[in-house]
């Protein structure tokens, strides 16, 4: 006898291999088409993304070894402002003993009063001041100087950096052991460091401001030339990528968010505008060719920006837009302000 299949089970049958198929269906279409993560990006997105991440990493890990391995000259203690230091002056207790420099990096003591003393190592400073000694009150001073409270050697870290905080050290860094300490980079980190700090020129002695514009490339390359040693009150500001910097005769100069296609106009409203002494004939642009890595310059002048907009130059990330002062303009100024100070000299108002 044969065994006849009855029609409702012919139906389940057929019902549940068309299910089968379509889920089968689903997973090859699932397979073949973009993989998506749980953010919403596709595959490769995320394969990108992740990439850069490594990029990072490594340049992070590069920066750290190349801090480490930094062997600097100049990493001696130098004194600055908040620093308390022990002075001993052999034979002579009555004028020994611990002593504060001030905020001007200036120490006041028993007869020779202020004395310039910021910027020195600790050999430099004891010559100083045996010498200002030995010209009116001691013969031959012997002089020893230890540093009991450290506090001029710190740094400021801000911008795309993984720690942005202040840091205190005992000793001297450089940029590269600052990046260091500061966490290294972070993922929007664009391709310059700004540098601000105060140092003692060579030549004269002075104690100066300086302003350094540092490639991150040219200081991973070229380490020894570019890798400075910080000075006092020394600020590291890495700024974001689209960023550009406006400096000289302009009222704020400082790094600025791109916003939109950013002109050269663009870039010095956000900075406040021109200063009455800046030039209005020579603009500079300074751009890094990204086949090269040298930087190019490019001019425009103020009147052909504003009579045609399309003569303005379009800037790209990490653009520098340099407005110098013009000489004429300069000494109108200087002049002005002298007639003004004669004009309410004995002025004093009710």
């Amino acid at each position: 006898m044969r065994n006849r299949t009855t029609p409702s089970v012919v139906l389940q049958s057929r019902s549940l291999r068309l299910c089968l198929l379509f889920c089968l269906a689903l997973l090859l279409t699932a397979c073949a088409g973009p993989r998506e993560t749980n953010s919403g990006m596709t595959f490769e997105e995320f394969q990108n993304q992740h990439s850069s991440s490594s990029d990072l990493t490594d340049l992070n890990q590069q920066l750290l070894s190349m801090a480490v391995d930094t062997d600097t000259s100049d990493s001696v203690y130098r004194l600055g402002p908040g620093d308390m230091i022990r002075m001993n002056i052999f034979g002579v207790d009555e004028l020994s003993g611990d002593y504060r420099i001030d905020g001007l990096g200036r120490l006041s003591l028993p007869l020779i009063n202020e004395v310039d003393i910021s910027g020195y190592t600790l050999a430099e400073a004891e010559r100083v001041l045996a010498n200002r000694y030995e010209e009116r009150y001691l013969r031959n001073p012997q002089i020893s100087i230890v540093v009991t409270e450290f506090r001029s050697q710190q740094f400021t870290s801000v911008g795309a950096v993984s720690n942005p905080r202040v840091y205190g050290t005992e000793r001297r860094v450089t940029l590269l052991e600052a990046l260091a300490m500061s966490g290294g980079l972070s993922a929007d980190a664009g391709r310059n460091v700004y540098l601000t700090d105060r140092i003692r020129d060579p030549a004269t002695g002075e104690l100066g401001t300086r302003n350094l514009i540092v490639g991150i490339e040219d200081l991973m390359q070229k380490g020894e030339q570019y890798n400075v040693v910080l000075g006092e009150s020394a600020l590291i500001n890495v700024p974001r990528a689209g960023s550009v910097f406006v400096e000289g005769a302009v009222q704020r100069p400082g790094v600025f968010k791109m916003q939109g296609d950013t002109t050269v106009l663009k870039a010095i409203a956000m900075a406040g505008g021109l200063k009455f002494q800046a030039t209005r004939s020579e603009l500079h642009v300074l751009s890094r060719n990204p086949e090269t890595n040298e930087w190019v310059q490019e001019t425009v002048a103020m009147d052909n920006i504003r009579s045609s907009p399309s003569n303005d130059i379009k800037l790209d990330d990490g653009d520098i837009v340099v407005v110098e002062n013009d000489g004429m303009r300069t000494a109108l100024a200087a002049t002005w302000e002298g007639l003004r100070q004669l004009a309410w000299f004995g002025f004093r108002p009710l």
